[in-house]
């Protein structure tokens, strides 16, 4: 792991969490709140490992984990149900981004790398309404 990576890491958590704050989630609301109450529902994926390559060879790799933020109670048991090929599509894409714009000595564009990811998700099923990094790194 290249030094100060889990620091970065860190910060880039501890700023996801406070950002999931702001918008209204709450413990109650990762476990699936009450009916009709406004907040998000989220389901969780398996971290995810893609390869980096440069021009010719593998230069490191890409590791995510993702929680996708479901528009309501009836979307979140449907994404849980498509959870295999909505990993597949995530696979797919984290690999096309890796390919264009990751580099194990750069950070990570976390910011392109969820609008590409929700961009390419909402494709499968638009009953996401996000797609949140909660951890992104990039190493040899």
């Amino acid at each position: 792991m290249r030094p100060g990576a889990s620091l970065i890491a860190t910060a880039f958590i501890k700023t996801a969490l406070s950002m999931s704050l702001a918008i209204g989630a709450s413990p109650t609301a990762a476990n699936g709140p009450a009916s009709g109450s406004g907040e998000p529902h989220f389901v969780s994926m398996d971290a995810i490992i893609v390869p980096i390559v440069g021009s010719d060879h593998f230069e490191g790799s890409l590791r995510l984990k993702l929680v996708l933020a479901a528009k309501d109670a009836e979307q979140l048991d449907r994404l849980t149900a498509k959870l295999p090929e909505l990993r597949a599509v995530s696979i797919a894409s984290s690999i096309e981004f890796s390919r264009l714009f990751t580099s194990p000595h750069t950070p990570v564009d976390a910011r392109r790398l969820s609008a590409d990811l929700t961009t390419a998700l909402r494709s499968t099923d638009n009953g996401i309404a996000r797609v949140l990094i909660v951890e992104v790194s990039a190493e040899n």
